[in-house]
């Protein structure tokens, strides 16, 4: 499917006229050789880092297989965390990094090497990818790993797609028990308290964040309101809950 569509990036600024495609992955060599292009997956990056003003956006929306084995994730770039986690929550696996919207693609998680709320225990995305395949500017397919071609893997995730498209991915999950969360919920009084509050929880809890008052002066400046978090056993449901 070929289109031309004026595309920005979240902040939706900077409009820009690009010629559209959403091949398959066999299709991806033939959509590079057309001239200057960027992968794209749900526009969910800042700036115009998924849009190529006068040359190819190639969406990867058409890749969305998802398969999980022994909690590790085989699946095309398109395919969204939230598509994913539809498929591997009920199998009892959670994605091992997931960032402030779930409306985000594989592809677009490696390239831009997410973060989340548990960043200070599980690291960014690019820490749990077992290998990559990526489309080079040439048409070449590559599959890497860190093992295999660590400069090219480690210069493709975070790379923004500068290196090549992202069409597949091995990304080990997190094992979970259920599908809820167990949350602590802390007011914090300045900048000073929550610094030190999210330095305890982190050996505590595997996500932490914190909602800042920046307009709050003097004694009460960074007042806060700090949120942890942890994926919830079998053992903290109620009785209802567990049915």
């Amino acid at each position: 499917m070929t289109s031309l569509e004026a595309l920005t990036g979240w902040g939706r600024t900077a409009p820009a006229l690009t010629r559209v495609v959403e091949p398959e992955p066999s299709g991806v060599a033939v959509a590079l050789a057309s001239g200057t292009g960027i992968a794209r997956g749900m526009g969910r990056g800042y700036g115009d880092c998924a849009v190529a003003g006068g040359g190819t956006t190639v969406s990867t929306r058409a890749m969305r297989t998802i398969a999980i084995h022994d909690g590790v994730l085989d699946v095309e770039a398109g395919a969204s965390l939230e598509e994913v986690m539809k498929v591997a929550v009920p199998q009892g696996w959670f994605v091992p990094v997931t960032p402030g919207t779930r409306f985000v693609t594989v592809g677009g998680a490696i390239a831009s090497d997410i973060h989340g709320k548990n960043h200070h225990r599980d690291g960014t995305f690019g820490q749990h990818v077992e290998e990559l395949d990526v489309v080079l500017a040439n048409g070449e397919l590559r599959t890497v790993s860190p093992s295999s071609d660590p400069r090219l893997f480690w210069a493709t995730v975070g790379g923004m797609g500068l290196t090549g498209v992202i069409t597949r991915a091995r990304v080990r999950m997190t094992p979970v028990d259920t599908s809820l969360m167990r949350t602590v919920t802390h007011r914090v009084r300045n900048i000073d308290d929550l610094m030190e509050a999210m330095v305890r929880a982190d050996d505590e809890h595997r996500y932490s964040v914190a909602w800042v008052d920046t307009l709050a002066t003097k004694k009460s400046l960074g007042r806060s309101v700090l949120s942890l978090g942890d994926h919830a056993g079998l053992d903290d449901l109620s009785p209802k809950q567990r049915r």
